[in-house]
């Protein structure tokens, strides 16, 4: 009788030595190689060693004076930028103050900058927003050159002695209070 062979049970054992040889050729061809790059290059520790003994050290560099002589020059010539006088007429230690002028029933605009870019622009209004202060940003065009000018209002004109007391101390300078036409 013939009986059918059962290759089941050998072949999980097959794949077994298959991947194992697989592998031990890849481990010898890996070797080889390693090995022959070692040998083809020459070792660099052995031509870097020299005796230290007879390794005399360089003669030790002065300082270099700078030829430049940019500081010597511009005191020698009095070429220096003005001093700020302690008590320069026109330059306020303080918030500037308002012109007694201003109606609180009457409405007012403030210019909280001119950029001539328009990210600039962008940019003063966000910080203004940031503060709490709406604005828009109108462009003009002056003598052929295009700005864009951050306006605050129309405030009422109770309101506008504390908006520019907030935004001069923030650093933001304004305009002096305009009344506004509507």
């Amino acid at each position: 009788m013939n009986r059918p062979r059962s290759t089941g049970g050998n072949r999980g054992a097959k794949w077994a030595l298959l991947i194992a040889v697989g592998l031990l050729v890849g481990m010898v061809v890996l070797l080889a190689r390693l090995t022959a790059e070692n040998n083809s290059q020459p070792s660099e520790a052995s031509s870097a060693q020299t005796d230290t003994r007879s390794v005399e050290k360089p003669p030790e560099k002065q300082p270099v004076s700078p030829e430049f002589q940019f500081y010597t020059l511009l005191q020698e010539e009095g070429n220096q930028p003005p001093r700020p006088a302690e008590d320069a007429p026109g330059v306020p230690d303080e918030p500037p103050t308002e012109p007694s002028d201003i109606k609180s029933e009457a409405r007012y605009v403030l210019q909280a900058g001119s950029f001539s870019k328009a990210r600039d622009a962008e940019a003063r209004k966000v910080e203004l927003a940031l503060l709490g202060v709406e604005s828009r940003i109108d462009p003009v065009e002056v003598s052929g050159q295009r700005y864009h000018r951050v306006i605050l209002g129309p405030l009422p004109g109770k309101e506008v002695t504390a908006l520019r007391r907030q935004l001069d101390q923030a650093g933001i300078e304004t305009t002096e209070p305009r009344r506004s036409d509507g």
